[in-house]
């Protein structure tokens, strides 16, 4: 057992304290790159060499990549007394995740929670099989309720520890109803099935400490101490799972940072970490504020940002670190100098200051963002790599949209034609495509041949043949314009192909809040556009033939390292030595659904923040005066964001005359803000206004922000909204006679 002196000797002030709090409830507000995971394990350590029993001990990260590391270095303080548990009954602390831990508790209460003890957890490819046979029991059309969104709302549901029952009793419309019914009959398939699915590991485990004091008194017994990271990550199921263990000894310690909470849409509740004192008013706080990941001018840039919301706990972070280089903001003329730009300044650094591309990450705001990125990575011979993705042209959608043309280009593509024959679902099933396989293989005939001929084969069903029939339709329909893509341009083929096809419906239908696929696709096209551009005397044979070359990835050499491309979300919790962060523009970062929504603006900022945050010693920024999006190109704005930057830690380079915004680099006297920034505010409370969205309405409020000029308002028939000024596009209206004249011209 490693002494209590050595656990504590090495640590700063606040560390010390934190890790030698040892009973009653503890928050630690963990600033980023403060050492928070040291804190963590060398507490548990602290707590065993006090004499507290390490079988009491429970600590719960989120991932269990994060709960490997940590059962590693708690190894080291406890030897051999650290082991990856399967039951509850085992010595040793308890290190591991939520989900991991109510596995734990669900296998070992069991028969007392009603499952089946040898009970399997599905995965989310088995839960949509389940949601789809559920669906079809319920005559419940995929096209009126698309599947991914009852999965979500069940999601959210158990999440917020509500089932079937209760979520019916509360259904209020016809589409909550039909997602009751769903829930319900999904749930007895489970059930019936021997099974859980991922979200009732937690609601399951909740619901059985709410209701069989039983267990909550043998785990209570058990378990005394309890440490959680990642708080400001936790939902609601979480926050009630953690605080009922907790609840009899009250020795609970949290650590956390509010100004890294990203995960709002996840169902994360940054309320669990920012009201723990109402939760504990005994609580002991202490914050970890001395950064340790970056230079003073990194670290600068960052706060300057944070400091802008409201919905967080005030800490000053700081550095004994060097104060580095300047943050480079580069003002680019489209998105290829932006990435040309970018890639440029990372060679630089790998060849004349010998920083490994292995120590270099690239972070956009969406995936769609990072083709143009990845071009000017492979002109410029960098390896890279996708972290927790694949590259843009191998994402499903991607291929299933290059598969089709592929078929049009060569009908006798088998693998495409494998690929979309029932992409979307056109009642050609399984059996369906083995009938052609072997019909195909019988005839000696080509798949398409087989296609063409598909009124003859007496064993496929009628529904298979009129599916084969549409899809023969559709793809000579779309050959006929298409004699090597000459007879129109390939971005119109493309996007005939997306639409035609059905493929664009389904992307929307599928994934209504997210857009992601759809984004892809817009980039997709975007790129055909650009081809078009370039290539007057162009082919669809030559345009594929680019294509898959950009697929291949064999010139990446994992020797040398490669640079990381990852979308801000997946950066949470790394760090890099250099970090470049693309489209610093209104609508991208900050994300478009931020722009009239307070709350949603602050998760964004906080997004930013994180990006910036995993930079250690350089940081680089850039924005686009203009970006093509579905093949047609729009003006930028300059986000937001950048002018809650301080000035004085930024180097801005000029590369267009062309700005796209009011945008001024120059620094004021004082060379702490942006010039030029400081408006009049434009309304006052009272004012009648009109908007395109919302009609009429009456200011109720008028303040300032980091955001700029906020306005509340009261619309006479949407109600009271809150709105950023300057993307609010309203207008002051002079009286209502005019204002309705205008509002019956808008769209």
């Amino acid at each position: 057992m490693i002494s209590t002196e050595s656990l504590l000797e090495d640590l700063t002030p606040p560390q010390r304290e934190a890790v030698a709090y040892v009973d009653g409830p503890l928050l630690v507000i963990a600033g980023a790159g403060s050492g928070k995971t040291r804190v963590l394990t060398r507490r548990v350590g602290y707590l065993a060499s006090v004499g507290i029993p390490v079988s009491s001990i429970v600590a719960i990260t989120f991932t269990n990549k994060a709960a490997g590391e940590m059962k590693e270095r708690v190894g080291a303080l406890l030897p051999g007394s650290i082991r990856d548990f399967g039951k509850l009954d085992q010595p040793g602390p308890m290190v591991c995740t939520f989900h991991s831990l109510c596995l734990r508790i669900l296998k070992a209460y069991a028969a007392k929670v009603g499952l089946d003890p040898r009970f399997q957890v599905y995965d989310s490819s088995d839960q949509t099989k389940l949601l789809k046979e559920a669906m079809a029991a319920l005559e419940l059309s995929k096209d009126n309720f698309p599947l991914a969104g009852i999965a979500a709302a069940i999601s959210t549901a158990k999440n917020q520890l509500v089932g079937p029952e209760e979520f019916a009793s509360g259904a209020s419309d016809y589409y909550q109803k039909a997602v009751a019914r769903a829930y319900a009959k999904y749930q007895k398939l489970l059930t019936a099935a021997g099974a859980v699915d991922f979200d009732d590991l937690l609601f399951k485990t909740a619901i059985a400490l709410r209701d069989v004091p039983a267990i909550l008194g043998e785990l209570q017994d058990r378990f005394n101490y309890f440490m959680i990271d990642e708080y400001q990550d936790t939902n609601r199921a979480q926050y009630i799972l953690a605080h009922a263990l907790a609840s009899r000894g009250q020795n609970i310690a949290v650590v956390g940072d509010p100004d890294q909470s990203i995960y709002a849409w996840r169902g994360a509740d940054i309320r669990n970490i920012l009201e723990f004192e109402k939760d504990y008013p005994n609580a002991k706080v202490i914050p970890l504020e001395q950064n340790y990941r970056s230079t003073q001018n990194i670290l600068a840039v960052a706060s300057g940002l944070i400091a802008q919301n409201q919905q967080r706990k005030k800490k000053s972070l700081w550095t004994q670190n060097p104060a580095g280089e300047k943050a480079r903001l580069f003002l680019c003329a489209d998105e290829h100098a932006e990435a040309i730009t970018i890639a440029g300044e990372l060679q630089r650094l790998h060849d004349k200051e010998e920083i490994p591309y292995s120590g270099m990450a690239i972070f956009y705001r969406m995936n769609w963002l990072s083709r143009v990125m990845e071009g000017a990575l492979r002109q410029l011979a960098i390896p890279y790599q996708i972290a927790r993705g694949v590259e843009f042209y191998n994402r499903k959608e991607i291929k299933d949209v290059l598969a089709y043309l592929r078929v049009i280009h060569n009908p006798n593509d088998p693998v495409s034609l494998a690929r979309v024959l029932n992409v979307p679902t056109r009642g050609i099933g399984d059996a369906a495509q083995k009938q052609l396989e072997a019909a195909s293989v019988e005839r000696s005939m080509s798949m398409w041949d087989v296609l063409r001929s598909a009124g003859e084969i007496s064993t496929l069903s009628a529904k298979a043949k009129s599916g084969i029939g549409q899809f023969v339709g559709l793809i000579e329909s779309l050959r006929a314009g298409a004699v090597d893509g000459r007879i129109f341009p390939v971005r119109a083929l493309v996007d005939k192909v997306v639409q035609k096809s059905g493929l664009d419906a389904v992307f929307k239908k599928e994934d209504p809040d997210k857009t992601e696929q759809v984004a892809n696709v817009n980039e997709l096209i975007t790129s055909a556009a650009e081809y078009d551009r370039d290539n007057p005397e162009g082919s669809l044979d030559d345009y594929l033939s680019r294509v898959s070359l950009v697929s291949d990835v064999d010139h990446l050499d994992p020797g040398g390292g490669s640079v990381t491309l990852m979308t801000l979300h997946a950066a949470k919790g790394l760090e890099f030595p250099v970090v470049a962060i693309l489209g610093l523009e209104d609508g991208i970062l900050p994300h478009e659904r931020g722009l009239t929504d307070p709350d949603q603006m602050e998760e964004e900022r906080r997004l930013c923040f994180v990006g910036i945050t995993r930079a250690e010693q350089r940081l680089l920024l850039s924005r686009a005066a203009s970006r093509m999006v579905r093949g047609e190109t729009k003006r930028a704005i300059t986000s937001r964001f950048v002018y809650e930057m301080p000035a004085d830690r930024l180097d801005v380079i000029e590369l267009s005359d062309d700005r796209g915004d009011s945008f001024s680099p120059r620094m004021s006297s004082s060379g702490s803000a942006w010039t030029g920034r400081a408006k009049p505010r434009e309304f006052s409370v009272g004012q009648r206004v009109h908007s395109a969205t919302f009609g009429l309405g009456t200011v109720a409020d008028v303040s300032d922000s980091g955001s700029g000029e906020r306005v509340e308002v009261v619309f006479d028939k949407s109600g009271r909204k809150r709105l950023i000024a300057e993307h609010a596009h309203l207008e002051v209206v002079e009286d209502d006679q005019r204002s309705n004249r205008r509002a019956r011209r808008s769209p």
